[in-house]
């Protein structure tokens, strides 16, 4: 199933989520009220298994199938972002209410710096039109070393 993302919704996300299920005819069940509830919650870029594991420390009985069936209508919903990082896990960042970015990946110890660039903004604009493609985002991303990790691998030419 693909999930086309929204642009961003105004006003409060629960209200988002509930309008794009019944626009869906999609209940908006307790389950996805509380998987909503602690993907708000969390900070930082994160996993499923981290929404399972906060809903679960706090006693909810929601299971693990319910949560990944969840997130990408979170991310349908304008709520969240997909970031994939690697090969193997998708990670969620907000997205309602955020000013677009992308990410530098530090291969050394897998810091994720997030940055804006008008720059990167133009260039994919411009390339959609030469193709008569309509652009409504991107997901940009440069794999590298962090100064800390470059300084201490033997790649680093001062050594």
């Amino acid at each position: 199933m693909v999930v086309r993302q929204k642009p961003p919704f105004q006003g409060d996300p629960r209200d988002a989520f509930r309008t794009y299920l019944r626009q869906r005819a999609v209940k908006f069940t307790a389950a996805r009220q509380k998987i909503l509830e602690a993907a708000l919650e969390l900070r930082e870029h994160f996993e499923a298994e981290q929404v399972l594991y906060l809903l679960r420390e706090r006693g909810e009985k929601v299971g693990k199938a319910t949560v990944y069936r969840t997130l990408p209508l979170l991310v349908g919903a304008g709520i969240l972002r997909e970031a994939r990082f690697d090969v193997k896990h998708t990670h969620y960042e907000h997205a309602f209410g955020e000013k677009p970015h992308d990410h530098m990946v530090c291969r050394g110890c897998g810091r994720i710096i997030e940055f804006a660039s008008d720059g990167v903004r133009s260039l994919r604009t411009r390339i959609a039109r030469r193709h008569g493609f309509h652009d409504l985002g991107h997901r940009f991303q440069i794999s590298g070393m962090c100064s800390e990790c470059f300084a201490a691998s033997p790649m680093d030419g001062n050594r």
